[in-house]
């Protein structure tokens, strides 16, 4: 369809010239007005008048012509909204309407698109007002807002381009880092199926448990489960665990029975009929001290469940490590009995009556439901559900997610891209969309016009910069297991550094652990043998612990012993030199000759140093002698480096290492691990130091 194709709005009647169907434009003279404005980039399809919570807003549906549907990625049909109440419940209505229109109704949903749509309003402050919620809420969907007197005047066919690409193409849509609160960009066909499956075992009355990578998706799938949930009916709560670990378990049940309490209690005084508004919770000074909380929990949440009309209630536990016996960061949950009484009451209620509610733990790892005592007592939830992991993109969920967002950026990708972003981040899609998003923001840099194709070619530039810059996303990601979980995490780091050949020995060994690392998609098993699956985490495993890699000569452990005293004695002598530079000036010279004088009783070092310059000098210190100096002035060091203890302790370590593979001394087991601790104090210290 091209413009020419569409009948002008006359007298609020809008005519499609080839199929001579006529449409009737709803709403008062300003909204006609303004879908006559409107019908100059596409042709308007469907217009009815609606009230939602009190308030009355006429919707269109438009078909945009081909020109703004290739430029902008649009739907076959886009909506207009069309709003006179000022904007003043943008954020409670108006935006409520949008997501009632665009996913809740069975009537409209499945026409429009479900990122893009139009908003007009009598606000003339409009376009501020969707600016600063789209701040606030990354992830919403696009809005483009309009208000009655622009669009009476006349806007012409630039004017919506310009204000397209003001609230589309500048909009970093690839960076959104929070987790989702909606389905706008929720990409993945198999992570559909999971919100399916826990919705199963919710109405079933049955537990469950979601499992997974950190930053692959596992809060966006449980904020959108209970969407689902309460579209249905239903009552669901979340709770992130890492903001409760400080709190007794009685106290955390208590904080449970209140949070159902306020946010179902608030939803009824909107007007929802969701809750019993002549329920009144019983806040007793005594009831949730230790001796009563079970017996209280079970009474409260019992009525609760009859105050929300016997809708069952699903208790989201997200961070589940938080509070989980081993791995929490306060004692009373990680070596005391709370995780033991805090599932002991949940589970007493479950196993007398199902219907009040169940419950749903998230985190990296099932342990919690693998330990079989906690202290000397039975685990309450040994067993109690077949964990779910969270699977990575293959091609076709890689391609459709980076297509279909850029495209709304104005961009598209050469097809050899999707394999290379599938090779080296494994359809890990927090990864996949941080690199794109890098993509993105050169190309917003450089001001170059959209739309815009990115070639393989300048992928395959740019490829280990991305790799450079994912690093810290990367270390967030393997940061739990390197905590929480070290087995794993040596596990992988063998495969990564050794091989396939020496990991295969180790298989019978940790064998529960390789489950879960199969089950995180970090490794996987292909005729007999494994491998990491995610390559740009390998490349940094190499890199990383390039050290600890298992040697068998002496010759190849000497060669690296010494790899690894020059690199430091590099970055000791750098950070000195700067450092003194920077304090002493031109005097920083004569400072270093004061700091050497007797450490030393080296004639031709001294005259060394007297014939060069300053930074020159640094390269004729001795190792022992950069220990002095670092003491002389240990203020402007400590920061740096640490425990002084330590550092005096591993640095005499290591200059001890000098003697190594030197007349006939060969490196013993135990010394090797000695020193492979005390060069990982400075490694790790002096790790952003190059």
């Amino acid at each position: 369809m091209t413009i020419v194709e569409n009948e002008r709005c006359r007298n609020g009647i809008v005519k499609d010239k080839k199929t001579g169907r006529e449409i009737e434009i709803k709403g008062g003279h300003q909204v006609v007005q303004a879908i006559k404005c409107f019908s100059k980039i596409g042709l308007v399809t469907f217009s009815r008048e609606l009230s939602f919570k009190s308030t009355y807003y006429t919707i269109h549906f438009i078909k945009p012509i081909d020109t703004f549907s290739n430029l902008y990625n649009l739907g076959n049909e886009v909506l207009i909204l069309c709003s006179t109440d000022g904007m003043r419940d943008f954020k409670s209505r108006t935006k409520d309407f949008l997501d009632y229109l665009l996913i809740t109704s069975q009537e409209y949903k499945n026409r429009l698109d479900k990122i893009t749509c139009f908003l007009i309003d009598t606000n003339e402050d409009i376009v501020s007002i969707v600016k600063n919620d789209r701040i606030e809420n990354p992830d919403a969907r696009l809005i483009v807002p309009f208000n009655y007197q622009e669009l009476g005047e006349g806007l012409d066919e630039d004017g919506f381009q310009n204000r397209m690409r003001e609230f589309l193409y500048e909009r970093d849509l690839f960076g959104i880092a929070s987790p989702l609160n909606s389905d706008t960009f929720f990409f993945g066909k198999d992570r559909t199926n999971v919100i399916s499956e826990l919705y199963g075992k919710y109405k079933q009355g049955e537990q469950g448990g979601l499992f997974g990578l950190r930053r692959i998706g596992k809060t966006s799938i449980l904020n959108l489960l209970k969407i689902r949930i309460e579209q249905e009916s239903g009552a669901a709560i979340y709770f992130d665990c890492s903001q409760y670990h400080h709190s007794r378990w009685n106290e955390f049940l208590e904080r449970i029975v209140e949070r159902i309490y306020d946010e179902y209690s608030k939803i009824s005084e909107e007007g929802e009929n969701w809750f019993d508004s002549k329920f009144i919770l019983d806040t007793g000074d005594d009831r949730y001290i230790e001796k009563n909380a079970m017996k209280s929990f079970e009474k409260d949440i019992k009525m609760l469940y009859i105050a929300l009309r016997k809708k069952r209630i699903l208790l989201i536990f997200d961070e589940i490590e938080s509070i989980s016996y081993t791995t929490s960061p306060s004692l009373h949950w990680r070596e005391q009995y709370d995780a033991l009484y805090f599932w002991q009451a949940l589970r007493a209620i479950i196993q007398t009556n199902n219907a009040y509610f169940s419950f749903l733990i998230a985190g990296v790892n099932p342990k919690m439901i693998e330990i079989g005592r906690i202290q000397e007592f039975d685990n309450p939830i040994f067993g109690i559900f077949r964990p779910i992991y969270m699977e990575l993109f293959d091609y076709e969920d890689v391609k459709k997610m980076v297509s279909d967002i850029g495209g709304h950026l104005g961009l598209s990708f050469e097809e050899q891209i999707y394999s290379k972003l599938l090779e080296d981040y494994g359809g890990h899609p927090f990864l996949t969309r941080q690199v794109c998003s890098k993509m993105n923001t050169e190309l917003l840099a450089k001001s170059i016009p959209r739309p815009y194709k990115i070639s393989r070619h300048s992928y395959d530039k740019n490829s280990q910069d991305y790799k450079m810059d994912m690093v810290g996303v990367i270390e967030q990601i393997l940061g739990v297991l390197e905590i929480y979980y070290p087995k794993e995490f040596e596990l992988l780091k063998k495969l990564a550094l050794d091989g396939r050949k020496v990991f295969a020995k180790e298989v019978s060994s940790g064998e529960k652990e390789i489950q879960h690392l199969c089950g995180y998609c970090l490794i996987e098993k292909d005729d007999g043998e494994y491998y990491i699956r995610i390559k740009s985490i390998e490349d940094y495993l190499k890199d990383k612990f390039v050290f600890d890699k298992s040697l068998d000569s002496q010759e190849d452990k000497v060669v690296r012993l010494n790899i690894r005293r020059d690199r430091l004695e590099k970055k000791l002598r750098k950070i000195i030199f700067y450092n003194m530079q920077g304090k002493y000036g031109k005097k920083a010279k004569e400072k270093l000759i004061e700091y050497l004088k007797g450490t030393t009783t080296d004639k031709k070092q001294e005259s060394k140093i007297n014939e060069v310059t300053f930074k020159e000098s640094m390269q004729e210190l001795y190792l022992f002698q950069l220990k002095q100096i670092i003491l002389k002035d240990w203020k402007d060091y400590q920061n740096i480096l640490g425990d002084r203890v330590k550092f005096e302790q591993f640095f005499d370590l290591i200059n001890t290492s000098r003697g190594v593979g030197a007349h006939g001394r060969d490196l013993s087991e135990e010394d090797e691990g000695l020193y492979n601790i005390a060069f990982r104090f400075f490694e790790n210290k002096l790790h952003d130091y190059e």
